[in-house]
C-alpha cells in the first residue's frame, strides 16, 4: 500500500474513532416544548446515567402522570421508532421486598411514584437485585421494568424544573 493510501486509511480510522468517542446524547424537543436528552448507547449503569444527566443540568426523567407519559412515549416513538432499554429516574431505594407493589421513588424530586407503565408481572425484583427502572426493549411501547442498577443501558433525561 502506498504512503498516500496508508495516510488516507489512518485519517479515516481517526475520524471514525473521534466520532465514536465524542458522540453526544441527542436533545429532542417534544410537541409541548419539553426537552429530553436521549442517550441510546448501552454503556451507562443507573448511577452513571444519573450523573450524566446532572452534569448537563438535566435529570433522569420523572413520569408523574399520564400526560407526561404520553409526551415521553410519543417523543421516544418518533425519535427511536421502537422500544429500547433506557434508564428512567426511579428506584425502590434498594428494598429487598419482592412485592410487585413495593414503593418506587423519583431520584431527583424524592417523590413516591404514583403513575407507572409497568410491563406484565413487574416490578418483580428478580433475585432481590432489581431496584432501578428502565424502559424495556423486549416489549412494545416502552413498557417499564425493574433491573439491576449496574446493568448497562442508554438513558432519558429531561430539563430540570426552573425552580431548582
Amino acid at each position: 500500500m502506498s504512503a498516500l493510501g496508508l495516510f488516507s486509511l489512518f485519517v479515516t480510522l481517526l475520524v471514525t474513532f473521534l466520532n465514536c468517542v465524542t458522540a453526544e446524547p441527542e436533545i429532542v424537543t417534544a410537541d409541548d416544548g419539553t426537552k429530553f436528552l436521549i442517550e441510546m448507547e448501552s454503556k451507562y449503569n443507573w448511577f452513571e446515567a444519573l450523573h450524566e444527566c446532572g452534569r448537563r443540568n438535566y435529570q433522569l426523567v420523572e413520569v408523574h402522570d399520564g400526560d407526561k407519559h404520553n409526551t415521553l412515549l410519543k417523543t421516544l416513538n418518533t425519535f427511536l421508532g421502537k422500544s429500547t432499554n433506557l434508564w428512567l429516574g426511579a428506584n425502590d431505594q434498594f428494598s429487598g421486598d419482592r412485592d410487585l407493589k413495593r414503593p418506587f421513588y423519583w431520584a431527583s424530586s424524592g417523590k413516591r411514584m404514583t403513575f407507572s407503565h409497568w410491563c406484565k408481572d413487574n416490578p418483580n425484583n428478580d433475585d432481590g437485585e432489581e431496584h432501578c427502572v428502565h424502559t424495556w426493549e423486549d416489549v412494545e411501547n416502552f413498557g417499564w421494568n425493574d433491573n439491576t442498577c449496574t446493568s448497562k443501558m442508554g438513558f432519558v433525561c429531561e430539563e430540570r424544573p426552573k425552580n431548582c
